[in-house]
């Protein structure tokens, strides 16, 4: 029998298959678009398929300008190959991106939808999942902290699952506005209660704090789009009810939460033999990432940052930092510190333009997505592992490249 890759469009459900992986298992993310871009290259090749190109947009490749400075002040300073390629390897799928959907075809940005509720199913997967490792893991220790924060996300950061979550609650929250079924608004509104739950259960003090801000987002995009505001309500009050009831009557989460009130006062010294709350350790972080940036303004260069964040933790007496290699726990001193003013800047950039981007579209999706990758940044450097990297990368140039007119429906 002979499958037409046409007919079927399998180069967009192998890009589905990718984005369930997003929130399940990583690595599997660039497997499936690499699969994605060769379907898509057998059928300009084989099928006769046109290439269509895209207007260029010139915010959307802002991200090659940031990827030469970051190879560029590898020679300016001492440069270090192992560290470096490793690095690389990693972080150069990003750039493969923006040149993926300048040369997609339009079926891919009218398969959106297909791509949101692929992220809503690999997130629900993964926490019921994660939700049975956690009962075992019970079982052996009897502790119900399995069900909170990192042992519960198991492979995945917490924060970074987190923010997952958040989307896949956003997209639901967005359909149920426009949905007219009954039976429909029910499982959205079901939906939104889950990841709420799950908001909760990673209790992520930046996760918490994002939840409250898509409130105030999604309240912005109602009244500026004049959506049902009945509905609108019901969201909230859901999503705010659901969400407290679990922090209040779980005291895993909220120990979580008053941990950080009671550690945020004071900047703790790092032991090694003692690992101290997140929140202390990031200020020790954002204050080295600071004087790092401050006396390198070209950065670091490539592989350079572990020794630099490594030699002024030493300093400080942070010796469990040091000895596990932290970095800034922030993105924009993450990026200050690798690849100075000038990539800074153009991250900064590219965010203003997508946020822009998403304003002229009147997308509660891409406007959350921008908003909250802006916030999480502040908290954790997300540009340095895969989960983040690819997760950001993809949604970041998808969405961009879209145009205004593109919201066509799905055949």
């Amino acid at each position: 029998m002979n499958i037409s890759i046409t007919k079927y469009n399998i180069h967009v459900w192998f890009m589905a298959a990718g984005v369930f992986c997003m929130s399940v298992y990583s690595k599997g993310v660039t497997v499936f678009l690499a699969l994605a871009f060769l379907t898509m290259v057998v059928q300009v090749i084989f099928v006769g398929r046109k290439i269509e190109w895209r207007t260029f947009n010139v915010w959307a490749f802002l991200l090659f300008g940031i990827l030469s400075v970051f190879l560029l002040t590898g020679f300016w300073n001492d440069w270090n190959h192992k560290t470096a390629l490793a690095e690389i390897e990693t972080k150069i799928s990003f750039v493969a991106f923006p040149l993926l959907f300048l040369l997609a075809p339009t079926r891919i940005f009218n398969s959106r939808k297909k791509f949101q509720w692929a992220l809503v199913f690999g997130g629900i997967f993964f926490a019921l999942i994660c939700h049975v490792h956690a009962l075992y893991g019970f079982f052996e220790t009897g502790l119900w902290q399995e069900f909170v924060y990192g042992r519960l996300a198991w492979t995945f950061h917490p924060t970074y699952l987190g923010f997952f979550y958040l989307l896949s609650m956003v997209f639901l929250a967005g359909e149920f506005l426009d949905s007219t079924n009954k039976k429909s608004s029910v499982f959205l509104l079901l939906g939104i209660v889950f990841f709420s739950l799950e908001t909760a259960f990673m209790a992520s003090r930046a996760g918490f704090l994002a939840l409250f801000l898509f409130y105030a987002v999604f309240a912005f995009y109602v009244f500026r789009n004049g959506k049902n505001r009945k509905r609108a309500f019901v969201v909230v009050s859901f999503s705010m009810l659901s969400f407290i009831i679990l922090f209040l009557s779980f005291s895993p989460i909220s120990g979580r939460a008053k941990e950080a009130v009671e550690n945020s006062t004071s900047i703790s010294e790092t032991k090694k033999e003692e690992k101290v709350a997140s929140t202390s350790e990031r200020f020790v972080s954002w204050q080295t990432a600071w004087e790092i940036g401050r006396d390198y303004p070209m950065g670091v260069g490539t592989g350079n940052w572990k020794s630099h964040f490594n030699l002024r933790y030493s300093q400080k007496g942070a010796s469990f930092a040091a000895a596990h290699s932290h970095p800034a726990h922030n993105a924009y001193l993450q990026i200050l510190v690798e690849w100075g003013w000038i990539g800074l800047f153009a991250l900064l950039a590219l965010l203003l333009a997508g946020f822009k981007r998403a304003l002229e579209l009147n997308d509660l999706f891409f406007l959350m997505f921008v908003v909250g990758v802006s916030f999480h940044f502040i908290f954790e450097s997300m540009l340095e592992l895969q989960q983040g990297l690819v997760f950001i990368g993809f949604w970041m140039f998808f969405l961009i490249h879209r145009k205004p007119n593109s919201n066509v429906l799905e055949t």
